[in-house]
């Protein structure tokens, strides 16, 4: 059986090392490759010479699908007064996008850290310090957003990352159903998920009410520092068993789009992205060829 989910290069395989690749490139690099799609980093509104070449590079590389990650603010005491302002911010991208590509989707999230500061341990920051007025203010943060996609038909997900107001699969489960949100779905960054003290192991995870709806799975390695609270890894090289998770999502039926990121790798681009997709493809040809090798096979 082929592979169901559509292939997504995030735009962070491209980013640190002292190096700048064209959009031109970095989306080439995707299309050689053989991925369906590339998730943007934010460009801001009024940067036009931003638009206009990863407009032309999307055209030229004939990849079908686009994104974008958004990061939005608002949520605490100092950042709410700004809050409109932010939000015309958001809407514009969103629109800039949806011109590249009508069906694009949105990787969203809420950066607010009612914490104040990002301490190593994950429980004593974002949504573990929120309070009500917090909880509301990104609620209505999604939910403008929703209305937005809706509106445009655009698909999007909420994306957790440690620090942030929207840090855990929990949290992202709880502003849904508080902002009610028609198209956003829930999506989940493995590496953050992982790393995350206050998220429950993967399969416990997906046993959350909700869960069922996953519109989006990001997947990037790592492995602890000791000073620090990780390093990034390729995918068949860090502390998560990313072929597990795979096979448990696979075992559920889920066909959304799996999103190779590769924050700090450095090295070549090329390669990093090509390893990632391969592995991938490796891992779904192997549970095929022989499923009891999945360990989430029925």
């Amino acid at each position: 059986m082929p592979l169901k989910n559509k292939l997504i290069l995030f735009n962070n395989h491209f980013s640190g090392h002292r190096r700048h690749y064209p959009y031109r490139t970095r989306l080439a690099i995707a299309a050689d490759l053989g991925y369906d799609g590339y998730e943007f980093h934010p460009i801001e509104p009024d940067d036009e010479k931003g638009w206009d070449e990863a407009a032309a590079a999307f055209r030229a590389s004939g990849l079908k699908h686009a994104g974008m990650y958004i990061v939005a603010k608002g949520a605490t005491d100092i950042e709410y007064p700004t809050i409109e302002t932010d939000m015309a911010r958001t809407r514009k991208m969103i629109d800039r996008l949806a011109a590249i590509d009508p069906k694009a989707f949105v990787n969203f999230t809420v950066f607010s850290n009612p914490a104040g500061h990002s301490p190593p341990d994950y429980r004593e920051a974002g949504s573990a310090k929120a309070e009500p007025r917090h909880w509301e203010r990104t609620a209505r943060i999604i939910g403008e957003v929703d209305g937005q996609l809706a509106k445009l038909g655009l698909s999007g997900n909420l994306y957790n990352h440690v620090w942030f107001m929207v840090d855990t699969p929990a949290a992202e489960l709880r502003l849904l159903r508080e902002s009610g949100a028609r198209v956003i779905r829930p999506g989940i960054a493995l590496f953050h998920a992982f790393f995350h003290l206050g998220v429950p192991d993967f399969a416990e995870v997906m046993k959350q009410p909700g869960m069922e709806k996953l519109g989006y799975f990001a997947v990037l390695n790592g492995w602890p520092k000791p000073a620090e609270p990780f390093r990034t890894r390729p995918l068949d090289d860090g502390n998560i068993d990313i072929a597990a998770a795979l096979g448990l999502l696979w075992s559920r039926g889920y066909d959304g789009p799996i999103v190779s990121q590769g924050y700090d790798l450095g090295g070549d681009a090329y390669l990093t992205a090509k390893r990632s997709i391969d592995y991938i493809r490796e891992v779904h040809a192997r549970y095929q060829r022989n499923p009891a090798l999945n360990p989430s096979a029925p």
